[in-house]
């Protein structure tokens, strides 16, 4: 660094901790310091302008970031959500369930149960996905 480079990167680097917490004047001082080894080209302004360039891109990554994370939490919510709606309609028709099992003992799923009669897991007021959800748990894997 030539003397004239080294006074205007003390002069940006003190403004900075005028303005800023001295965590962000670290990370600052670390992305112009990185900036001027990978271009010794440039001087103090361009540095500072890459740098912010740099920081800019950072944040908008982070939002994006954030953003994506936040859509994957949503989606988990409102997955568990069907879940736990789907276990409340099994549970309400319980009692039907059983009943229609002791009917046809020996039957191995309960859609076979409900072939057995006839019915369909609509007609006991379950989706389809409810009745996986009910294989499941009669198998004892949920």
């Amino acid at each position: 660094m030539t003397s004239q480079f080294d006074a205007q990167f003390r002069g940006i680097l003190q403004t900075a901790r005028e303005i800023l917490p001295e965590s962000s004047v670290l990370l600052l001082e670390g992305k112009l310091r990185q900036i001027h080894a990978e271009r010794p080209d440039l001087d103090v302004p361009e540095i500072v302008s890459m740098a912010f360039d740099v920081f800019q891109g950072d944040a908008i990554d982070a939002r994006i970031a954030m953003e994506e994370a936040g859509a994957r939490v949503d989606e988990a919510a409102a997955a568990e959500a069907a879940h736990m709606a789907s276990m409340q309609r099994i549970a309400e028709r319980s009692g039907d369930l059983d009943a229609l099992e002791a009917q046809f003992p020996g039957r191995a799923t309960m859609a076979e149960v409900l072939a057995a009669v006839g019915a369909s897991w609509a007609d006991l007021g379950l989706s389809e996905q409810d009745g996986i959800l009910v294989e499941e748990i009669r198998r004892g894997m949920s």
